[in-house]
Formats: structure tokens, sequence, C-alpha cells
């Protein structure tokens, strides 16, 4: 009567498993601000529009007759952007590919291309010659196109951080979520400008 018991104390002692812990939390999380961040340009792109119909339906010019649209920056730099979206999944195909020298390259690469972008843009605005309050035009333009900015430095920022904790070595191909997230939202950042460019820049300057 005495064996069972003293099979079942050392199988009683055994520790539990541990649980299983969350997988691609940041990526969800990540997923969903691109959702939010959606909406939010689809508001603010259907502000401009009917902004642009009260305008045009009151006699107003749209865009005013003074505004000249710097085509060839603008154009450049929202390819730029283009381009910078393709080094940002090359730093995801690098670390799945335990290549760490090409991950370096293709973080740097990305920033520097987005920082191209910024400048660009920033040169465009001061192109145009309007203030944010000078015309309904200038105050929904710089209303989409300033969110969007901020936009393109939140990437970097993730961007930097990623950068940072790879020359750490904390990525590996099993352990490459981060990296994941941060070009998942690189590459909204980039969808969006491409939107903003084609809504405001093509349709109201032309090609």
């Amino acid at each position: 009567m005495t064996a069972p018991n003293t099979i079942a104390g050392p199988l009683a002692a055994l520790p539990s498993a541990p649980e299983a812990g969350r997988r691609n939390v940041l990526l969800v999380g990540t997923l969903f601000v691109i959702a939010a961040g959606t909406v939010l340009f689809g508001g603010l792109l259907a502000g401009y529009f009917s902004a642009r119909d009260v305008a045009r339906a009151a006699g107003e010019a749209w865009p005013p007759e003074e505004v000249v649209f710097p085509n060839v920056p603008l154009f450049m730099g929202y390819l730029t952007l283009l381009m910078s979206s393709f080094t940002a999944q090359w730093a995801v195909s690098a670390i799945t590919g335990r290549d760490r020298r090409q991950m370096y390259v293709a973080i740097g690469l990305t920033l520097v291309l987005g920082l191209a972008f910024v400048n660009a843009l920033s040169f465009s605005w001061s192109q145009l010659g309007v203030g944010a309050e000078s015309s309904r035009f200038a105050t929904t333009m710089f209303a989409v196109t300033v969110t969007h900015l901020l936009v393109v430095i939140a990437a970097h920022v993730g961007f930097v951080v990623m950068g940072f904790r790879a020359l750490g070595g904390q990525f590996s191909p099993d352990n490459r979520e981060f990296v994941v997230s941060a070009a998942t939202f690189w590459h909204f950042s980039t969808g969006a400008g491409l939107v903003v460019w084609f809504c405001i820049w093509f349709l109201e300057g032309g090609p």
C-alpha cells in the first residue's frame, strides 16, 4: 500500500511546464497602429477634397493662382521614399539570412533615403510661397502633408532603435519581430506618401 505514495511523491514535485509566451504581439500592435493611421489619412484627405469642392463652388481658384508646384523636387522626393521601402525590406531579408553586415547597410540606406525625402519635402514647401493659413488650400494641404511627415519621422525613430539593437546583436532569424514590425510601419509611411502625392501634388499640380 505504500508503493503508490513512493511513486507519486517525485511526480508531484516536478515543476509545471512554462507557459507559452505570446508571439507577434508587437507586430499585431503595429498593424493596429497602421489601421488607425489609414483612417486618419482617409479623414484628412476627405477634408481636403471637401474644402476643394466648397472653394470651387464659391468661385475660388484651387489651388490659388500664385501657387507654383515644384513638380521635379516633389517627384524625386516621393520616388526616394519609395526606394527606401525596398531597403527597409532588405533589412528583414538580411537578418533572416543571418547576414548582419547587409542588415547594417540596409538600415543605414533606409535612414539616408528617408532623410532625403524629408529634405525634398521641406524644400518643396519653401518653393510654394504660401503660409499655412493663407488659403483653404494651404491649410488643408499642410494638414495632410505635415501629418505624413510626422509618420515618416516616427518610422525613422523605429529604424534608429532597430539599428542600435542590431549593433548589440539582439536580432536573429528566430528573434526578428521588431525588425519586421519596423519595416512594416515603414512600408505604411511609404504607401501613405504615395497616396498623398497622387491626391494632392499630382492631381493639383500635374506631372
